[in-house]
Parts: structure tokens; sequence; C-alpha cells
């Protein structure tokens, strides 16, 4: 039997493993170019808030609604910190037609594909979600953040900053723990919203790499 947490740690490991990260983890990506992704960063870090408020949308005044509401307090607004990483660099703030321009579209379908797991969804699914996204994003954050650290950003950045990653440490970690018994089952359908999200950030992740760092990534893995 293969527990929800267990299929949570191995999904991890193969989405760090994406030749983006990689190619940010070993220093592949040209620090002129370190930009270039700012702006659907920042357009994909609003969806990931609607993320967060549905997956701590959980009724009640029991231990996990009080965990759900607790987190969704502490995980609120970061996309906001994206705006002051853009005018850092001397980037123009995001307008409406950044926000849905056309060639990000695969990205936000893939986006999509994520909150619509939310329709109808019990608590342990939301915190199944919840589960997923915090691991999947401390994958993301951590090697972004590394990247920015190496290059004297990490105390200038809100987004890929310390303090947002001192935030976010260990959040993973309390959602498995508030509710141990969920994920050391192997529900199939808990099982299978693991699956859409990991897929959806791999070929999110994937496809935006190959589109915004192509040559680079393709020279690393050469």
């Amino acid at each position: 039997m293969t527990t929800i947490l267990e299929h949570i740690d191995s999904a991890t490991r193969r989405y760090q493993a994406l030749p983006i990260f990689l190619a940010f983890a070993n220093d592949r990506i040209p620090f002129a170019r370190f930009t270039d992704f700012f702006r659907e960063q920042a357009m994909a870090a609003r969806h990931f808030q609607d993320f967060i408020w549905a997956c701590t949308a959980i009724e009640g005044d029991d231990a996990l609604a009080r965990f759900a509401k607790e987190h969704r307090r502490v995980d609120s607004g970061h996309y906001k910190w994206t705006a002051a990483d853009l005018a850092r660099f001397g980037l123009p703030p995001m307008t409406l037609d950044d926000q849905f321009a056309l060639d990000t579209l695969p990205t936000r379908i893939q986006l999509a594909r994520i909150l619509a797991c939310f329709h109808d969804a019990e608590p342990e699914a939301r915190l199944v979600l919840l589960a997923s996204l915090e691991a999947a994003g401390a994958v993301t954050l951590g090697v972004l953040h590394g990247y920015a650290a190496r290059n004297g950003l990490a105390d200038q950045l809100l987004y890929l900053g310390n303090a947002h990653v001192r935030i976010e440490e260990r959040q993973a970690e309390a959602v498995t723990s508030v509710a141990a018994h969920v994920f050391a089952g192997d529900s199939a359908h808990l099982h299978a919203l693991v699956d859409v999200v990991f897929d959806a950030l791999e070929r999110m992740f994937g496809d935006g790499g190959q589109r915004i760092y192509g040559d680079v990534v393709a020279t690393a893995e050469a």
C-alpha cells in the first residue's frame, strides 16, 4: 500500500528534478535573465492565492477548522509581494492584459485544472490538495530563493526573499500532521488529486521553463 503521504513525497522528488529547477539550482540561468519569469510568476502567484482560500474553506470550530483558519491568515496576501519585486528590478506593474496574456494561456490552463479540484471537495480532499501544493511550493520557492541568495538578493526581494521562506518553512509538515490519519490512508480519490496537482505543476513549470529559458535548459541537458 502506498499512503497519500508517500505519494506526495515521491511526486515532490520527481517535481524537484524538472530541468528548469536543475538549471536554477546549478546556476545555469544567466543572472541577466533572472527576471525573465517575474511577470508570469506574478500572474501565477495570484492564482495560488485562490488555491489557499479554497484549501482552507473548512467550516466549523474543531481543530481542523481552526488550523485552516490560521493557515489562511498566515498564507494570504503573498502575491502582492511580486509587485514589489517587479519594481525592485525596474519592471512595469502588471496590467489586466498581462494577467490574461495569450502566451501565458497554457499556464492558466494548468492552474485551472488545480482550482477545479476544489469543486464540492470534502475537508480531507482540501487538506491533501493543500499538502501537495505546499510540498511543491517548498521546492519552487527553495530553488528560486537559493538562486536569489547566491546572487545577493535574499534580503532585497519579497516573494523570493528570506521573509517568505521563513513563513513557508515546515508548512507542508504542519498540514500532514493536523490530520495524520488522512495521509496514512490510501484513498484512490485522494491519490488522484495528488496526481492532478503535480501533473499540472510539472506541465506548467516544464513548459514555461522551456518557453522562457529553453536555450539554457537544452544546453544543461546536453
